[in-house]
């Protein structure tokens, strides 16, 4: 139960960091071909962050936390299914099927 609430709001937040990203103004061609923009440190160094890379910031944190969640409830899921399996195997006497 637990393990879909979290898978569902993993794919909610990976479809709006997606979107988010999408959304943000890309480096121009000669950014990407050097590794970074002269003019940038010509008419002054970095811009303050706008709200979508904020945003990016908050999707992709929450993105990681929800993952790492995930992998402990489903890993403690899978867990408590294998006792309940080896427990249905065995019967009243203590003997294995």
């Amino acid at each position: 139960m637990l393990s879909t609430v979290l898978l569902t709001l993993l794919i909610i937040v990976s479809i709006l960091l997606i979107v988010v990203v999408l959304l943000q103004k890309g480096a121009s061609e000669f950014a990407l071909a050097f590794g970074s923009n002269p003019m940038d440190s010509i008419f002054g160094g970095t811009e303050a962050d706008t709200i979508l890379v904020k945003i990016t910031y908050f999707l992709g944190g929450l993105f990681l936390i929800l993952s790492l969640l995930l992998a402990v409830v489903s890993k403690k899921e899978q867990n408590s299914l294998l006792k309940e399996l080896k427990t249905e195997q065995t019967t009243p006497s203590g003997t294995t099927k």
